[in-house]
């Protein structure tokens, strides 16, 4: 049975993207990097595999990001939807969604302004620069 969930990996297209928007824009820091090693080709099933790999901390559980130099692909789901099937998202605790949400609002897409939902969490959605689900959840007050 599982133990215990590790990392969120998420596929890019362009590392440096990446990290501006999950290291300078959303704060999360650095843990490791790595060139993608042979491995990982058979791991995904694709021979030649060429990129890099960067794990963020995200208080304890890791965001992998993978950037794919080779070989080339242009299976990009550029038009998927918050509630197509297969589109996954990543949520990150926040002190204050509102503040974040104002600050960030003019560098980052935003789906949608902070809702309180039924437990009382105050959320909302951001894209990636790959057009990645991000949500960003304040707890409820206790």
């Amino acid at each position: 049975m599982v133990a215990t969930a590790t990392h969120y990996g998420l596929n890019v297209s362009d590392m440096d993207d990446a990290l501006a928007f999950y290291r300078d824009l959303l704060g999360l820091e650095v843990d490791r990097e790595f060139p993608i090693s042979e491995v990982q080709g058979d791991i995904v099933g694709v021979d030649g595999v060429e990129g890099d790999i960067t794990f963020l901390d995200a208080g304890g559980f890791s965001i992998e990001l993978i950037a794919y130099d080779a070989p080339a692909n242009d299976n990009v789901h550029d038009s998927a939807d918050g509630h197509d099937v297969g589109v996954g998202h990543v949520c990150l605790e926040v002190d204050d969604v509102w503040a974040l949400y104002e600050d960030l609002q003019s560098e980052a897409e935003f789906v949608n302004e902070p809702k309180t939902v039924g437990n009382g969490a105050q959320i909302t959605y951001m894209r990636d620069p790959d057009g990645n689900y991000v949500e960003l959840m304040e707890p409820p007050a206790e």
